[in-house]
C-alpha cells in the first residue's frame, strides 16, 4: 500500500503542474483528493505552488519539472481546457493514465485516472485524483 500512496502523490503533483494557455503565472493554492475504487479515500492534501511564465507556456516542462520519471502525451488545450496522458515509471512499475483540466479565470477543477499494476499481484489499481486550484497572486520573488 505504501509504494501505492507513494506513486499517486508523485502522480498527483505532476498533473497538478500543467499549465498552458488557460492556467496564469502566478501563485496557486492547490487541493488535490485521491480515492482508490475497493480501497478507499485517502484525505485531500492542500499545498502552494508558484507557475512560473515558463511552466504556464510548457506544460511538458512543468510535467518534467515535477516527476523526471514521467513522460507526458497528447497534451491538447481545446478553449479552456486541457486534456493529456501520462506514464510514469516509478518503483518498479508503470503508471499510465490520462486527464481533464478545465480553467475558469484564476482557478480550475480536474481529474486524472491512472492505472497500475498491483504490486500484490493480479490485476491492477486505478487511482481517481480530483483537484482544484485558486490563483493566490503573484509568486514570491
Amino acid at each position: 500500500m505504501k509504494k501505492i500512496v507513494i506513486a499517486a502523490a508523485l502522480l498527483g503533483s505532476a498533473a497538478v503542474a500543467f499549465a498552458k494557455g488557460p492556467q496564469k503565472p502566478g501563485n496557486w493554492h492547490i487541493t488535490v483528493s485521491m480515492e482508490m475504487p475497493g480501497m478507499g479515500q485517502m484525505p485531500p492534501r492542500s499545498f502552494d505552488k508558484c507557475v512560473t511564465p515558463a511552466q504556464s507556456d510548457d506544460p511538458k516542462q512543468a510535467i518534467k519539472q515535477q516527476s523526471e520519471d514521467c513522460d507526458p502525451a497528447d497534451i491538447k488545450v481545446s478553449g479552456n481546457t486541457l486534456t493529456y496522458k501520462i506514464t510514469c515509471h516509478k518503483h518498479g512499475g508503470t503508471q499510465t493514465g490520462a486527464g481533464e483540466i478545465t480553467y475558469s479565470g484564476d482557478s480550475y477543477t480536474g481529474t486524472t485516472t491512472v492505472e497500475m499494476a498491483n504490486p500484490r499481484g493480479g490485476g491492477t489499481i486505478k487511482m481517481i485524483q480530483h483537484m482544484s486550484g485558486q490563483r493566490t497572486g503573484d509568486c514570491a520573488k
